[in-house]
């Protein structure tokens, strides 16, 4: 008998065993032959898994076809703190495979990006001596974010606010009011109507998802708005992004954790590293020309030069702007180890990192992809056939969201 992910299950393939969804409803029967209406059924029920017997359809042929040498190369390099010997690792090794055959010029672009970082940096800190905790207390320096943020920050600690209050809050500022609307009517959400009003959406959506998305573009405009950073800003937010989205749509398939906050702690995982470049480019340069050196990530160099990384100190940084203590944990927890099994939002912004950097998407400035870290993927507790949806999904949604969250 063979395991088949839903998402590759051919028409001519036939049930090894009986299907049911994940709340134990009796969906096929052991022995049913499995036609287009039958694996559109199995979707639309969210089975991610299916026992199929062998040699029916092209259940056998699992393994995908050799891929261009090129890629099979880059993998080998990219994965080589990992081993294939973790099965989790393995199934990801064959998407990242998957990911890059059909995504002409994805690979070209994230080496480009590799060499480019390596080799514009200099290492030359020119006198800078970074005080980070001076730097989180002289808003001359560092100023506070626009008003509105506060009042939105604070409507979401208050159990009597409603959706219309917090449309009136957002509709103070025209900018933020129209690029939520944008969002809420684009693809991403896919209403099959046109919302107009921010009370409305705040209907649909739940007052909780609009402060999320209010937060996240108020923050990500306050950075727009900083000097010009030594590294591609846009692949930088399309990483960032991408985490968001990705912690976000992982949240669908575990129980017991809150969506939208995971992907605010996405979104926002590496401000830290923002403040980093835009205020010390120099120790900045020195940083990621050490890492490149040595061929480790950023957050191992950082704190010889910072003496904090950048998660730690984005962490501060989120208490300072007074984000919920949760999402400030998700931030400064990003890059630990797990010596222990970590809470299930902060595994989850862990891996959404590691998995988007493993595609390429975006490009947040390491030039090295570290270990997965088991404990944080088995604090999820999901099957690896469940990020076949979940990638397909990020595709589907990262262009569009980009756009409206950076341009």
């Amino acid at each position: 008998m063979n395991q088949v992910n839903v998402f590759t299950a051919k028409p001519g393939m036939v049930l090894a065993r009986h299907v049911k969804n994940k709340d134990g409803r009796h969906l096929m029967d052991a022995g049913t032959h499995l036609g287009e209406r039958e694996i559109r059924i199995l979707k639309m029920w969210g089975v991610l898994e299916i026992t199929v017997r062998p040699g029916s359809g092209e259940a056998a042929e699992e393994i995908p076809a050799p891929s261009d040498g090129k890629i099979n190369s880059f993998l080998a390099k990219w994965f080589s703190k990992n081993t294939l010997k973790d099965a989790v690792v393995k199934e990801i090794v064959l998407l990242a495979k998957d990911w890059y055959e059909t995504h002409p010029g994805s690979l070209e672009t994230l080496l480009g990006r590799i060499r480019a970082s390596r080799e514009s940096q200099k290492g030359d800190a020119g006198g800078e001596s970074p005080d980070l905790p001076g730097l989180l207390s002289d808003n001359v320096k560092l100023p506070a974010l626009p008003q509105i943020y506060s009042e939105i920050n604070a409507a979401t600690k208050d159990p009597k606010c409603s959706g219309k209050d917090i449309a009136d809050i957002v509709s103070k500022d025209t900018g933020l009011s129209a690029t939520l609307l944008k969002i809420i009517n684009s693809a991403y959400y896919g209403f099959p109507e046109k919302i107009d009003s921010l009370a409305y959406a705040a209907m649909a959506l739940g007052t909780r998802q609009i402060c999320s998305l209010a937060m996240g573009i108020t923050v990500i405009n306050y950075f727009k708005g900083m000097p010009g950073a030594a590294l591609d800003m846009e692949a930088f937010w399309r990483h960032s992004v991408g985490c968001g989205i990705m912690a976000r749509n992982l949240a669908t398939h575990v129980r017991g954790v809150n969506s939208e906050r995971v992907f605010i702690g996405g979104l926002l995982h590496d401000m830290g590293r923002l403040v980093f470049l835009n205020h010390f480019p120099g120790v900045s340069g020195t940083v990621m020309a050490q890492a490149g050196k040595l061929n480790l990530s950023l957050h191992r160099i950082e704190p010889r030069y910072f003496g904090m990384g950048h998660a730690e100190f984005g962490s501060r940084l989120a208490q300072v702007w007074n984000f919920s203590p949760e999402i400030s944990a998700l931030i400064r927890d990003h890059h630990l180890e797990f010596e222990t099994p970590p809470d299930k939002e902060v595994a989850m912004v862990y891996f959404s990192n590691w998995l988007v950097s493993a595609l390429g998407i975006g490009f947040s400035g390491n030039t090295v992809l570290p270990k997965l870290n088991r404990r944080a993927w088995e604090a999820m507790e999901i099957s690896p056939s469940a990020l076949v949806p979940v990638i397909r999904q990020v595709d589907r949604q990262i262009t569009e969201a980009v756009r409206f969250f950076y341009e």
